[in-house]
């Protein structure tokens, strides 16, 4: 099963065996302040395409490689049975990550901290991101 952690200013996605093996890769590897917005889905095979390219799948059992839906590249880790991470990534090579961790809910406390302290969301490569004024 995959393992997000961090390392310096990247979110890391290490790849268990058998992810490697289908997607001729060990890491994912993502800058911190592309991360947009983290979440826990309980059922993550529901909202998933089944078409991975590269990739494999089993419908209701997991997913596990790359796939474009709707102008957005996806990347997917998932087993039906584990809850997983959803992370939407701003300006990086994919722009949502879904990935089954044991212990979604407490990774995604600690990502969530972090965005907090971050402040208002940057896009792109360190621009900041005009709100609009409040309405009175």
């Amino acid at each position: 099963m995959a393992e997000v952690t961090l390392d310096g200013d990247d979110l890391v996605v290490r790849l268990g065996a058998l992810e490697a093996l289908v997607m001729f890769r060990r890491q994912l590897r993502v800058p911190l302040a592309c991360l947009r917005m983290v979440q826990v889905d309980e059922q993550p095979m529901s909202g998933l395409s089944l078409r991975r390219l590269p990739g494999l799948s089993w419908p209701r059992a997991f997913a596990i490689g790359s796939c474009r839906r709707n102008g957005r590249r996806e990347f997917a880790a998932v087993h039906a049975r584990a809850p997983a991470l959803v992370l939407d990534v701003d300006g990086a090579r994919w722009d949502r990550l879904v990935v089954s961790q044991p212990d979604a809910s407490r990774v995604a406390a600690e990502l969530a901290a972090l965005l907090l302290a971050r402040g208002p969301a940057k896009p792109g490569k360190g621009r900041p991101r005009a709100f609009p004024a409040p309405l009175d």
